[in-house]
């Protein structure tokens, strides 16, 4: 798939253009900052944004609810000022697919569009500011309309493979939720109740909303739902990311799952 693009216009899929030398990186080769051409600069790495980007990508675009795998790849094109994706798939790659891909993609373009506007009517860093090292988040309410509609289009399309997802993981998650809450004796505080929280709104997101999507739903309904999925997710991020070891301890106060992981987030 090939798109033409100025450069800002990737903001909102990763931080780094990389320079012409260095087209075909690998996960393993360090980007010198002298390369990077264009973009938001986040690291000095181009591979700690792109690759994850691509991943996530590639796992937006699984559709069936089983034995599918998609792989996604890059080049930068910048005399050109082309991005092309390679999109593989474990068997014929369905126009479908392509398609999808492509309406996603404008999406993620628009969304960078309204970013790259709220920047400089805001004042805030732009394009002069490309080498700071963290690269500026995108404010809660900018764009929510469009996040919304991105985030519809995609859990329609992967509605299947989630539907798998929660029923594998549902109930030794509601287990393990269950021993937590009787091995806490008194009220629940903190990163406990966050934990807490985040089932709560997934238990809500999965068996109040997602048997409504079959039917069409207007735009309040997709707000709640799509507030219940990030609220859950923005907290067992910050969980597992800002206090590691609560997990840990969690797991040996009150027993590991039937399974031996869980990852339905």
């Amino acid at each position: 798939m090939s798109n033409p693009l100025k450069l800002h216009d990737l903001v909102a899929l990763m931080s780094v253009t990389i320079g012409m030398n260095t087209h075909h990186t690998s996960r393993t080769n360090h980007i010198e900052l002298s390369n990077v051409t264009g973009g938001i600069l986040d690291y000095s790495e181009g591979k700690e944004r792109t690759f994850p980007i691509l991943d996530a990508l590639a796992s937006i675009c699984v559709s069936e609810s089983k034995s599918q795998v998609v792989a996604i790849g890059l080049q930068l094109q910048l005399n050109d000022s082309k991005l092309c994706l390679t999109l593989a798939e474990n068997k014929k790659v369905k126009q479908s697919l392509v398609d999808y891909l492509h309406e996603v993609w404008g999406m993620l373009r628009t969304l960078s569009g309204i970013f790259r506007a709220d920047r400089v009517g805001s004042g805030r860093p732009g394009p002069v500011f490309q080498y700071r090292k963290v690269s500026p988040r995108m404010p809660d309410g900018v764009a929510s309309d469009a996040r919304i509609g991105l985030f519809r289009h995609i859990y329609l399309y992967t509605r299947s493979k989630n539907q798998n997802r929660f029923e594998k993981w549902w109930d030794p998650l509601s287990e393990f939720m269950e021993r937590f809450h009787k091995s806490r004796s008194t009220e629940l505080v903190g990163i406990a109740c966050d934990l807490d929280f985040a089932f709560l709104a997934l238990q809500a997101a999965y068996k109040e909303y997602d048997c409504k999507v079959t039917v069409p739903q207007g735009d309040e309904f997709w707000e709640c739902f799509y507030s219940l999925f990030e609220a859950a997710t923005c907290i067992v991020t910050r969980i597992t990311q800002e206090n590691p070891f609560f997990c840990d301890v969690l797991v040996a106060q009150v027993g590991r799952l039937t399974y031996s992981s869980v990852n339905i987030f």
